[in-house]
């Protein structure tokens, strides 16, 4: 099964939430914002994509968390 293409800007995030799980066992929206140098309420847009794409958990306040389809694109990219 081939996945869609994803796009540069959610390859990187995903790059970065991973190296985010890596270092603090979590990525919190405020992290994930400051790392992409972005607003926290366009991480939380693009956490909502990655989260209806099945590559991310998001639970608002708690942060989010790859999945394995999520972790295994992040160390593809």
């Amino acid at each position: 099964m081939s996945r869609p293409e994803l796009s540069e800007a959610i390859q990187d995030y995903l790059k970065e939430i991973y190296k985010l799980q890596v270092e603090n066992g979590r990525a919190t929206t405020t992290r994930i914002a400051r790392r992409m140098h972005v607003a926290p309420s366009s991480a939380t847009a693009m956490l909502k994509k990655l989260s209806a794409l099945g590559l991310a958990e998001h639970a608002r306040y708690r942060g989010v968390v790859l999945t394995d389809a999520g972790e295994r694109v992040a160390l593809e990219v």
